[in-house]
């Protein structure tokens, strides 16, 4: 049996948000509309959903019932900058709520999603961070479209990249 912890969580959800970042720096404000398909979600609506997405991942920490209104939270995405600064706040949200929280907290079983995803609060953030590699991985197919560089997919990467 693999087993996490918080330590886990807090390394891997950092390291997947500052990716994140760093991909999304390469577009320019007119980019944020760009729709490479009917039905498909916008750059900014993105941007707008991993944020959601991250306050539902913090609420899985901090909230006594973590429910799907978390996901409902709008978020600054009028600009490259907006959008970065609000992946930035958003992550270090989450991080907070995750150093704060009790290990009683981690272990405590949820099922936000119905009975099917009953799992510890600790293992569904950790399938959160999952989550986010998904939608960076569409946001690398974006930038491709936009004709825009893409960073290297695992390069290494730090808290510089929230430098201006």
């Amino acid at each position: 049996m693999i087993s996490f912890t918080r330590e886990d969580f807090l390394r891997d959800h950092k390291r997947q948000r500052l990716q994140t970042i760093r991909l999304v720096k390469v577009f320019r404000d007119e980019d944020l509309g760009l729709r490479p398909g009917e039905g498909s979600m916008s750059v900014a609506e993105q941007v707008n959903h991993l944020c959601a997405a991250g306050n539902f991942t913090r609420g899985l920490f901090s909230e006594e019932v973590p429910g799907l209104e978390l996901f409902q939270r709008q978020y600054d995405t009028s600009s490259v900058a907006a959008c970065v600064t609000s992946l930035a706040r958003q992550m270090h949200e989450t991080l907070e709520a995750a150093a704060a929280a009790s290990d009683e907290r981690l272990a405590e079983m949820v099922e936000p999603f119905g009975p099917e995803w009953r799992m510890p609060r600790l293992a569904l953030a950790l399938l959160m961070a999952d989550h986010e590699s998904h939608h960076r991985g569409q946001l690398y197919v974006y930038a491709r479209v936009a004709g825009r560089p893409a960073p290297l997919v695992y390069a290494p990467v730090d808290e510089s990249i929230l430098e201006v």
